[in-house]
């Protein structure tokens, strides 16, 4: 019996060491492997509408997609919804199609056809098989330039959007975002909440919609491109055919304000129910045009931006806090967010919420070391050409590079400007950018177990659920 337990002791310290040391000697990154990010060709037609064509043969598919400036930051806040609601009732009937004749063209020809908004743009595209394009380019011709806002397919959307904002606000992790948002950029135009709200949703208006669509869908605020199985030539044709006689002019692109200077600040969503807390720490970010952007990225990855990375291993692997910690940019055109997000029990919030800005103030000093340097850096490269494999992605990248004034050689350039940060400079973009004594933090729990904890991190405001209202400047409904 002796002997079997020295032999079970040795195989178990056997497995021990094995496991230890995989972990102490994971395998160095591979070295990038070449990938050239395919050239647009491009034309602006007459009416202003910016056009770019990708040629990829690689599958008989045809993707288009156009960005349209009027995204959420566009509509005022008593109207919060109204972009989404705009561009959701793009394909429910044009003057010559209802809804289900649309519905019923995209299912006959296999292919897709889609509109969204979000904080800058309002999106329509479309994938049909090459057999098919013509079928597409007519369907999204007709959806962007001839749709009719009927009151009952208004009613309809407005139905569904109410319903799915009763689910979400009954949801923790829903308003901690949400309100992150409010409490990190305040009023500004990117702070609102783009679903809406149950109140804005309900109060709008056929003559809003008309009015947003009339005054924001126009060609010269407009990019087009056009990717797969087509020639540059073939685009244009299309392109032409289907949008020359778009005869609109929209409003000039005015800048939208700056974010706010980052202050620090606690605000508590109260919600006595819930048995954890959902929390979001962060600051004002940096506009996706931004010099550090890149050196950003890198940081982030380290900090938050994977399971291994600093804030994972030290709240979910080292403390047993969380199922889950991660931290991201979100850039828009002239502002963004930072924001680290997590979940905990209830009893441990401050604990939480302590050491993720504990970890913030010590990853501001000691931003990377050469092997986490070196992990991002060969993630954010090789992720690169996975994330651009389909037609739809790499129209999608072209648009971000075109919205957001990066340069038309953006894309091509982009790993050899990765591969050229140095560590020095992700250092030094950290340094500049993170302010851990001026975070915004927002927990979304039962507010009396842990409030005054919070007091810690700066001047702490509560408000009840149910008296939460993110499309009011207070953020309080008005008492009736």
């Amino acid at each position: 019996m002796r002997a079997t337990l020295l032999i079970l002791a040795m195989m178990t310290s056997m497995t021990d060491h094995a496991q230890t040391a995989n972990r102490v000697a994971p395998p160095p990154p591979a070295p990038p492997r070449p990938y050239e990010f395919p050239r647009a060709a491009s034309r602006t037609l007459a009416n202003g509408l910016r056009v770019f064509v990708i040629e990829d043969r690689r599958l008989p598919l045809v993707t288009a997609s156009m960005q349209l400036l009027a995204g959420h930051a566009y509509a005022p806040p008593e109207k919060a919804g109204l972009a989404m609601m705009t561009a959701a009732l793009l394909r429910e009937g044009t003057k010559t199609r209802s809804s289900q004749q649309i519905a019923r063209a995209v299912d006959g020809a296999g292919g897709r056809l889609e509109a969204n908004a979000g904080n800058d743009v309002a999106t329509i595209s479309m994938t049909f098989l090459k057999s098919h394009a013509d079928t597409g380019f007519e369907l999204m011709a007709d959806i962007v330039e001839n749709p009719v806002f009927a009151p009952e397919e208004l009613e309809r959307q407005r139905q569904q959007a109410l319903s799915g904002l009763q689910v979400q606000y009954a949801s923790a992790q829903y308003l901690a975002s949400a309100a992150a948002a409010r409490n990190i950029l305040g009023t500004h135009p990117y702070a609102w909440p783009g679903d809406g709200t149950p109140d804005t949703v309900a109060a709008l208006q056929r003559e809003d919609v008309v009015a947003f669509y009339e005054r924001f869908y126009a060609p010269n605020r407009a990019w087009l491109v056009i990717a797969g199985d087509v020639s540059a030539d073939e685009g244009f044709a299309q392109a032409e055919k289907w949008f020359g006689g778009w005869k609109k002019q929209g409003p000039a692109d005015d800048p939208l304000p700056p974010a706010p200077e980052p202050e620090p600040r606690v605000l508590v969503i109260d919600m006595p129910t819930e048995n954890q807390t959902q929390i979001a720490v962060g600051q004002p970010g940096v506009p996706r045009n931004h010099p550090d952007y890149i050196a950003l990225q890198i940081g982030n990855q380290i900090f938050g931006g994977s399971f291994n990375s600093r804030l994972n291993m030290k709240l979910r692997a080292n403390e047993g806090l969380t199922y889950g910690a991660n931290s991201y940019f979100e850039p828009s055109r002239f502002a963004g967010i930072f924001e680290a997000s997590t979940f905990t029990r209830t009893e441990k919030t401050a604990d939480a919420i302590r050491m993720l800005v504990d970890l913030l103030k010590e990853f501001r000093e000691n931003p990377a070391t050469d092997e986490e340097f070196a992990e991002a850096k060969a993630f954010l490269n090789g992720s690169f050409a996975i994330a651009t494999e389909t037609a739809g992605s790499v129209a999608s990248r072209v648009l971000t590079a075109e919205v957001h004034g990066l340069g038309s050689d953006y894309w091509q350039r982009y790993r050899e400007r990765l591969e050229k940060t140095t560590r020095a400079e992700v250092e030094s973009a950290v340094r500049r950018f993170l302010r851990p004594d001026r975070l915004a933090v927002t927990a979304v729990g039962n507010a009396k177990e842990f409030s005054r904890a919070l007091e810690a991190f700066g001047p702490v405001r509560v408000i009840p659920a149910a008296e939460l209202d993110l499309a009011s400047p207070e953020m309080v409904k008005r008492k009736q």
